[in-house]
């Protein structure tokens, strides 16, 4: 499938805009996939025509956690998070999930750039062994520095839910 010019994201949306067509008539029309179709549209109700221009964007841990934690709180697909975080693709998301959901925090942060097939297995033991233990106290202490605030929020809901619920059973009494 070739990528799609702005022009024709734009044609996309002028079509879908004005014709009432579903996203699989217009996937066939165009030649792309019906979720190709569904996401620039969804990209472009939620952030408008600038949308659809292609950015390159790095994003840092608290974004992708904050990401990762609104995904969960407000139960949203991923395209629909892609479109209200104007993230550009639904597999940078799957991603992080990924790396979330294996190591946690942590391995959120390491996004290594470059061809990681160049590298040999020694190599790839050496990087590894040669941690310092700085390093590894550094990583440890990021991680439970996280767990903490997260920690704290969740004992802040709770208590702000339990002095709504007491107060909402407490009524005046009639003297």
């Amino acid at each position: 499938m070739p990528k799609l010019s702005d022009e024709d994201k734009a044609n996309i949306i002028a079509h879908y805009l004005n014709s009432g067509d579903g996203y699989k008539l217009i996937a066939k029309e165009f030649g792309v996939n019906k979720s190709t179709i569904r996401s620039i549209v969804l990209k472009y109700k939620a952030n408008g025509s600038n949308a659809l221009i292609k950015k390159t964007r790095s994003y840092d841990t608290q974004f992708k956690i904050h990401v990762l934690e609104y995904q969960r709180e407000y139960n949203l697909s991923d395209y629909k998070t892609c479109a209200f975080f104007k993230i550009s693709t639904t597999s940078l998301l799957r991603n992080w999930r990924k790396k979330y959901c294996e190591g946690g925090y942590c391995l959120l942060d390491s996004d290594r750039r470059g061809d990681p097939k160049t590298m040999t297995k020694k190599q790839k033991e050496k990087q590894t062994s040669q941690k310092t233990e700085l390093e590894i106290l550094r990583e440890e202490n990021e991680y439970l520095r996280m767990e903490n605030a997260i920690l704290k929020k969740l004992r802040a809901l709770i208590r702000e839910e339990e002095k709504s619920g007491q107060s909402s059973r407490q009524e005046p009494s009639e003297n």
